[in-house]
């Protein structure tokens, strides 16, 4: 049995604004899917039904317990890491990390564990205000896993985030996949996505247009980005480590800058090899070849219309 199953989840609001239509897919654990669509789609709406924050129709079960508004069998199964997490600006990282712990009912030791987990344990004593926003985002994780659930609903948390930080939530990311973890991944990266998911939701208007392999929404193969990276120097050094990590890339320099030009999918995959080569990327910007979620979910639509319209 799937740890998480959704089947004909439907939300209307007042005045009849149906917000969420008849959504329905699975996630077992050790999975990491992907939630994408452009604002509006209903993304923050659908990921509320699933922590029980607002009522709906249909069915969400987690690990086998049914989801309502306001019960708690499911809610302690689940770890949810909000876009923008509220912290007590004037707490230090440890007395944040235990007064979560104590509204869950988890053991503060535990509260300890997590927040070096995330890699905080030597910024334990420094004031949430003093955080960076990586480490805000290493925080909230830290208070998402406490009663280590076996889901997690992260909603958009590279939002404001830079590359070096980005990097780092994919691995966290990654780090509870492996331990059995089922993620469910609210994003607009959508290069990010084959390199964090396995599956891929795509919404538009309420509606569910796209399940299925994350790699699926890689981008045609035809198509091409062009990437420009500020450097603080080493050009050359990042010429060749491009080279070297996609050999069938066109690269360029430009006084201080690297242009590469590669496919959609690709990018991440550039930007990760020259942080991990510690090169230090001061600026960068995308002239995008792929089309965007709208784009993209506007022409899975259209593919499905066409589709239906050849066997009528």
């Amino acid at each position: 049995m799937a740890l998480l199953s959704v089947s004909g989840l439907t939300k209307r609001y007042r005045g009849g604004i149906l917000a969420l239509d008849d959504v329905s897919f699975e996630l077992d654990r050790g999975q990491v899917l992907a939630l994408l669509g452009a604002n509006g789609a209903g993304k923050s709406t659908l990921i509320k039904c699933l922590v029980g924050l607002i009522g709906f129709e249909g069915s969400v079960t987690v690990d086998g317990c049914a989801v309502t508004r306001g019960q708690r069998d499911a809610r302690a199964r689940i770890g949810y890491l909000a876009q923008q997490p509220a912290f007590h600006p004037d707490l230090t990282v440890e007395e944040t990390a235990v007064f979560y712990a104590d509204l869950r009912g988890t053991a503060r030791t535990e509260a300890h564990e997590r927040v070096a987990s995330v890699g905080l344990e030597e910024h334990a004593g420094k004031l949430v205000s003093a955080l960076s926003g990586g480490m805000k985002q290493r925080l909230a994780l830290s208070i998402a896993l406490l009663g280590d659930p076996p889901l997690l609903v992260l909603d958009e948390p590279a939002a404001g985030l830079d590359i070096a930080a980005r990097l780092e939530l994919r691995a966290l990311v990654e780090a509870q996949r492996s331990r059995g973890v089922a993620v469910l991944l609210s994003t607009h990266w959508l290069e990010d996505v084959p390199y964090v998911a396995d599956q891929a939701l795509v919404l538009a208007h309420g509606r569910q247009q796209f399940l299925g392999p994350a790699d699926m929404l890689s981008g045609s193969a035809d198509a091409r980005s062009r990437l420009f990276l500020r450097l603080a120097g080493a050009q050359q050094e990042a010429v060749r480590i491009v080279r070297s990590l996609l050999p069938w890339s066109e690269t360029a320099t430009k006084g201080d800058w690297l242009v590469v030009l590669c496919r959609p999918a690709e990018k991440a995959r550039v930007v990760e090899a020259l942080v991990r080569a510690h090169l230090a990327i001061l600026d960068l910007r995308v002239e995008e070849a792929s089309m965007d979620l709208q784009q993209l979910a506007d022409g899975i639509s259209r593919d499905d219309d066409e589709g239906a319209q050849s066997c009528a």
